[in-house]
């Protein structure tokens, strides 16, 4: 496949602090790429000296099959589209004023109408800036950063602080902008979002890439048991539990199973209580996701 983006050996240095090591992920053509990790890992240094705000200190990278030597060329940055996690506007100007003074920035422009469409902000074009709800602001943002058309988009947390209703807005709309083949690059601490959207994920510690590959592999992989949750309606005996022939749990008012083969556990379970004639409540099944990935790869404790 294509590689938009392809890095190799990066290396960043803040005096003798060493805040990349050598990192190697590539980004191929039309797939949204996660890049995971705990807060100063390297996430924003990486993702800075890929949007050209940042000189490296060795190794390389390649945009569009260019080897880019620490400036990006004009013609590269053309193809690009950036969303950081915080945007600010000009004060009293409306969402079209907005539009109009980016597209003003490109020789060539996505029309203005296009942009309130594709970010559902048709009925918000003659609101000011200030106005505008948090979602609303950050679909704002997205369709600044598609005036101009781009191949790559660089997303930088673009959910954060975003109540449930606007942020499956926005997966909604980076959905939309997958399926017309654009290439995503997404930073995020949602992981549920990247298990969403993510073709690929890379995870990053201590300016390491410490493992890759789609979040489905990673899960397999790494994420553990699955659970089954159970209630009894009537309390059976111990000896009846025993014949279960699976290691059962007493957790506070139910039972527990952990289990590696989810559905074969599921159906020895309905079978136990239909031979001993008990009546089964509030199963509840919990798998392993990408959040148990990342604790297991990253460790559980705080790191600022």
């Amino acid at each position: 496949m294509e590689r938009i983006i392809e890095v190799k050996g990066l290396e960043k240095f803040y005096g003798n602090f060493q805040a990349l090591k050598g990192i190697d992920i590539y980004v191929n053509k039309g797939e949204i790429f996660g890049f995971l990790g705990p807060n100063g890992a390297g996430k924003t240094t990486t993702l800075e000296i890929l949007e050209g705000l940042r000189k490296y200190s060795g190794g390389g990278f390649w945009l569009f099959n260019n080897k880019i030597e620490n400036k990006l060329p004009r013609k590269i940055k053309e193809k690009m589209g950036v969303i950081l996690q915080e945007s600010e506007f000009i004060d009293h100007l409306k969402v079209r004023e907005i539009l109009e003074l980016f597209a003003s920035f490109f020789e060539n422009s996505v029309s203005v109408e296009q942009i309130l469409e594709m970010s559902q902000l048709e009925e918000k074009s003659e609101i000011f800036v200030e106005n505008l709800s948090g979602g609303q602001k950050k679909r704002l943002t997205i369709g600044v950063s598609m005036i101009n058309d781009p191949e790559l988009i660089f997303l930088d947390e673009p959910t954060t602080g975003l109540d449930p209703q606007s942020r499956e807005s926005i997966w909604t709309l980076i959905e939309k902008l997958r399926g017309e083949g654009r290439t995503i690059f997404l930073t995020t601490h949602y992981m549920e979002e990247a298990q969403r959207l993510c073709d690929r994920v890379a995870i990053i510690d201590r300016g390491k890439i410490i493992e890759e590959g789609s979040p489905r592999e990673l899960i397999k992989k790494y994420g553990g048991n699955s659970q089954i949750d159970f209630e009894c309606v009537t309390v059976p005996k111990r000896e009846v539990i025993d014949k279960l022939d699976e290691t059962v749990t007493k957790v506070d008012d139910h039972y527990r199973i952990e289990t590696s083969d989810l559905t074969s556990t599921l159906e020895k379970l309905v079978k136990w209580s239909e031979k001993f004639e008990i009546k089964l409540a509030n199963i509840f099944l919990v798998e392993p996701d990408l959040e148990d990935v990342f604790l297991t790869l990253t460790g559980r404790e705080l790191r600022e």
